[in-house]
């Protein structure tokens, strides 16, 4: 089971490394869409920047902690 929990790992890591790249691909393009909403208003509104990269953290946060619950060992070996 080492090799399956090693494999697990690595495969974690890949896909938030991607996930990381495309937060960052769509901050850009958010940015990008907001500034041209805004060119021809006469007032701006909210960008939608802020919520994402809150979500975003939130997602990987209960990720984190899902994993962690999951991982841990249901009892400790002492009261078995």
């Amino acid at each position: 089971m080492p090799v399956l929990s090693r494999v697990a790992l690595l495969l974690g890591v890949v896909i938030l490394l991607v996930a990381a790249f495309l937060l960052a691909k769509n901050v850009i393009d958010i940015n990008q869409l907001h500034a041209v909403a805004n060119a021809n208003r006469s007032r701006d509104f909210p960008s939608p920047v802020n919520q994402v990269l809150l979500m975003t953290g939130l997602a990987l946060l209960g990720g984190f902690f899902t994993g962690l619950g999951l991982g841990l060992p249901r009892r400790s070996r002492a009261a078995a």
